[in-house]
C-alpha cells in the first residue's frame, strides 16, 4: 500500500513538471466507476473477516476490477494494473494467503511472528508446499516512515497507475 502511494505521489510530482493538471486528470473516460468502489468493498470485507474468505473476497474483488479494466481497456495504465491484480489474485487463490519471503521479511527488518501465530490470516510464509511463491510478497521497499514487503502484482499495479496519472493528467508537449 505504502509503495502505491509514494509511486501515485511521485507520478502527480511528473505531471505537474510535464504541464498536466488535475482537472485534466478527472476528466479521464472511465466508465462504470461502481466496480472499482463495490471491488474495494468486497476486499475490506474479505480481509477482515479472514479465513476462507480472504481469497474469495480478493478474487471477487479482482473479477469486478477485471471487468472494470476491459470496459477501460483504452485507457493507459490499465493493462498493467490487470496483469499486477491477476498475478495477486493468482498467487492468492492457489495459496489461500499471500505468500511472503521470511527472507525478504529479515532484510526488511520485518517480524514474521504475527504470519507465523496465525495473527495476519491473509499472509503465509513461503514454503516448500508454496504455489507459484515468486509471485508472492518477496520485494523489500525501503520507506521513510517504514519498509513493506510487496508482490510483483504490485510493483505490476503501481506502474499502472503511474502511468495511468502521468497520461490522464494531459501533459502538454513543449515546441522547440
Amino acid at each position: 500500500m505504502l509503495l502505491a502511494l509514494l509511486v501515485l505521489l511521485g507520478a502527480l510530482a511528473l505531471g505537474y513538471a510535464r504541464g498536466g493538471t488535475l482537472d485534466s486528470l478527472g476528466h479521464l473516460p472511465l466508465r462504470q466507476k461502481r466496480l472499482v468502489v463495490a471491488a474495494l468493498v468486497l476486499q475490506v470485507l474479505g480481509g477482515v473477516a479472514g479465513g476462507w474468505r480472504y481469497p474469495l473476497g480478493l478474487a471477487l474483488s479482482a473479477l469486478l476490477v477485471s471487468v472494470f479494466l476491459v470496459l477501460n481497456r483504452g485507457v493507459r495504465g490499465t493493462g498493467l494494473v490487470a496483469l499486477g491484480l491477476a498475478s495477486n489474485a493468482l498467487v492468492v487463490s492457489l495459496n489461500g494467503a499471500m505468500p511472503v519471503s521470511g527472507d525478504a521479511m529479515g532484510r526488511a527488518r520485518l517480524s514474521t511472528q504475527d504470519i507465523v501465530s496465525g495473527a495476519d490470516p491473509r499472509h503465509a510464509l513461503i514454503g516448500p508446499d508454496t504455489r507459484v511463491g515468486w509471485l508472492g510478497d518477496r520485494v523489500p521497499v525501503f520507506a521513510p516512515a517504514r519498509a513493506e514487503i510487496v508482490s510483483p502484482g504490485d510493483v505490476l499495479v503501481a506502474a499502472g497507475l503511474a502511468e495511468l496519472v502521468v497520461a490522464g493528467m494531459g501533459a502538454r508537449r513543449r515546441r522547440r
